[in-house]
């Protein structure tokens, strides 16, 4: 199981890995995806590095519903 500092820091592990010109600076579990300067195309291409290091594959139907950093950490547990 992963814990919320785990996932935060792969997930901007994975941003810094797509652009490393994006700064994240502090994230939460209350941190909203769309606050952190990501494009939907950069969005997706950090979702495809953090599926490549866990070895899930979000459904296309999950993503959807991701808002939030906790959005997403429940998404990670739901699936590894």
């Amino acid at each position: 199981m992963h814990t919320d500092e785990q996932i935060i820091t792969l997930f901007k592990e994975a941003v810094k890995e797509v652009d490393t010109g994006t700064k994240v600076g502090d994230v939460t579990m209350a941190t909203e995806l769309s606050s952190l300067g990501l494009d939907s195309v950069m969005t997706m291409e950090v979702i495809g590095v953090m599926e490549e290091k866990l070895n899930i594959r979000f459904p296309d139907e999950d993503l959807a519903t991701i808002k939030r950093m906790g959005d997403l950490a429940g998404l990670v547990r739901k699936l590894s």
